[in-house]
């Protein structure tokens, strides 16, 4: 086993899977094609997404290596990436607004938030059936069917980009 080599395409797979999670170009095309009259849902929806994208992308490294080796090292590496983004947005956004923000803690909530909205959904066969709604519920109305889809198409969105991406490892494993 080459272990340099492992961790070489650990920290390539980390890197990849964290640009993708904080890439807005997707994000904003989803956006773009929802019919938002006020400016500041468009705010919210875009503040909500990028967190949306960012949770689904660990939630989906997670589920697709729940029974590979590569699991815990390449969601760690994801996590610290993310972590330490988070860091640099909150250090900036504080000293903007004169007041403490904490990123990180605020991706820790949503994701606790995502969770209990899929156990409250029990066993559905779409996730996204659940995160939707959820997804709508943190921008600010829950029957909102613009952030619905929104949420849903982001969240199946990530979770098969992420599933495509790891297609080879979890292949290699077997």
């Amino acid at each position: 086993m080459d272990t340099e080599n492992i961790q070489k395409d650990i920290a390539t797979a980390g890197e990849d899977l964290f640009q993708f999670a904080i890439h807005r170009g997707d994000m904003n095309a989803i956006l773009e094609r929802l019919p938002f009259d006020m400016a500041e849902r468009r705010v919210a929806l875009e503040y909500e997404i990028q967190l949306l994208r960012i949770i689904a992308v660990g939630w989906a490294i997670a589920f697709f290596l729940s029974d590979s080796a590569l699991k815990a090292p390449l969601g760690n590496y994801f996590w610290e990436q993310i972590r330490s983004f988070a860091t640099t947005l909150s250090t900036s956004a504080s000293l903007s607004v004169g007041t403490d923000i904490d990123y990180f803690s605020i991706l820790k909530e949503r994701l606790s938030y995502y969770v209990k909205a899929l156990d409250a959904a029990g066993d559905v066969q779409q996730p996204a059936t659940a995160i939707g709604p959820a997804f709508a519920g943190m921008c600010g109305d829950r029957e909102d069917a613009c952030a619905i889809l929104a949420g849903s198409k982001m969240f199946v969105h990530t979770i098969e980009a992420v599933r495509e991406y790891l297609g080879p490892a979890v292949s290699a494993e077997d």
